[in-house]
């Protein structure tokens, strides 16, 4: 009987234990990291580049990194040394990912192009007081010399050229020449509609004329009714000129049948012709501004060039 029961207690000793190193096991399966991934760009580099280096962790949530456990930035004699180092973390789910992202620089070379390592990596992410190390090996960039790999004569003679290469450009001078047309014409109008070079004006244009004379009137500093009674009058004379006789309100239309292209204007040359004569022949003030006039006169003058 004590055989069997020193047996008894022996077999359950055993599996006690084994249970209780199962249980360390699987704690320490659920706080090692999920996922890591490291990434930089190997080629492409020279003295005073710098190369990005992107480390990103998955861990259980909660842990965060151990800022000790990056390396001392610009500490060292190395051919390439820690320049910038910034991380972040971001919790999704029941996990958390780390991201890390460390500038190296080049900073000394050999005479040829070769392979530099980083510095190794030996992050831990902690929570409480737990711990997790991750060991990243160093990646590696290759860096070129300052000089050509060999001073020889082809490497110190300088290449020709290279021609460019030709291109069918004539759509692009047709666009050329469309659009300066196009500009030019657009000028030419805005020249002829505001009046701009006062070209010579021939004599079947008396409104380009008043117009002319109007727009000086305004300009000038003298009193503006003495200057609303010349302006009237200018434009009166230039009604008088293109019916080719003296009109008044009561024969205007005659005008109409002698210059057509006035209709449209009727309504505001029969209130000009009334505001006018009241002022001439009645002694009223006149109810027409310079300003009025001028703007009278320039549209007759653009009825009178189409």
């Amino acid at each position: 009987m004590p055989l069997y029961g020193s047996f008894f207690i022996l077999i359950t000793s055993f599996a006690y234990a084994s249970d209780a190193q199962n249980k360390v096991i699987n704690v320490a399966l659920q706080d090692r990291a999920v996922l890591v991934k490291s990434n930089v760009e190997e080629l492409g580099y020279r003295v005073g580049d710098i190369a990005h280096q992107t480390v990103e962790v998955i861990t259980p949530k909660g842990y965060r990194l151990d800022e000790t456990s990056i390396p001392a930035i610009g500490k060292g004699a190395a051919n390439i040394e820690l320049r910038h180092a910034d991380w972040k973390q971001t919790d999704f789910g029941n996990k958390t990912r780390h991201l890390v992202t460390l500038e190296w620089q080049v900073f000394r070379v050999m005479q040829e192009a070769r392979y530099y390592a980083l510095r190794p990596l030996h992050l831990q992410f902690k929570q409480k007081k737990r711990a997790i190390a991750i060991d990243i090996q160093p990646a590696q960039v290759l860096v070129s010399s300052v000089l050509p790999s060999q001073m020889n004569k082809e490497t110190m003679t300088l290449r020709a050229d290279i021609k460019p290469k030709l291109r069918n450009i004539s759509i692009y001078v047709a666009m050329l020449w469309l659009s300066s047309f196009t500009f030019l014409l657009t000028l030419v109008y805005f020249i002829w509609h505001f009046d701009w070079f006062h070209l010579r004006v021939r004599k079947a244009q008396p409104f380009r004329r008043a117009y002319r004379d109007i727009k000086r009137l305004s300009k000038a500093n003298s009193a503006e009714i003495a200057n609303t009674f010349k302006a009237m009058g200018i434009l009166r004379s230039a009604f008088d000129a293109s019916a080719e006789f003296t009109l008044t309100i009561e024969r205007l239309s005659l005008l109409y049948q002698h210059c057509a292209w006035l209709l449209p204007k009727q309504q505001d040359i029969e209130r000009f012709y009334l505001v006018s004569e009241l002022a001439f022949f009645a002694g009223e003030q006149p109810k027409l501004s310079l300003i009025q006039l001028k703007k009278l006169s320039h549209q007759l003058m653009r009825l009178e060039s189409i």
